[in-house]
């Protein structure tokens, strides 16, 4: 099963990160960047992606704001550089959260614990 992403990310370096590390995921398909939270929040309708890597600290529209204001979100990793939003990343349902920069060992298993969940409620449909 491929899984399809969306980056939200003011900083172009992480969305770069993000973006090398896809394409040494298996499986994965990184369908779209944004480096504005606002349109990043409607490419989340736009694009219907799997999983959202997702970062907290940003302009007009932090990260804790799009979880908030998902109806139905996609399984999210946060991506942050301040460890302080982790308790509430996780609270708000996010499936991980991994410390800027990224490490590929613990992106690839953010991802496979996004498969895992997907494994397991198509098991249970």
């Amino acid at each position: 099963m491929k899984l399809r992403a969306i980056s939200i990310d003011d900083d172009p370096t992480s969305i770069l990160m993000v973006k090398q590390l896809a394409e040494k995921t298996d499986n994965l398909e990184l369908v779209n960047t944004y480096q504005d939270a606002v349109k990043g929040a409607a490419g989340i309708i736009l694009d219907r992606p799997d999983i959202l890597f997702l970062d907290i600290e940003m302009p007009e529209f932090n990260g804790i704001e799009i979880m908030r204001s998902l109806i139905k979100p996609p399984k999210i990793i946060v991506i942050s550089g301040n460890p302080n939003f982790k308790d509430k990343a996780l609270e708000l349902n996010a499936v991980s959260f991994i410390s800027k920069p990224p490490e590929e060992t613990e992106f690839k298993k953010a991802v496979d614990k996004v498969r895992d969940i997907f494994n397991q409620e198509l098991a249970n449909a």
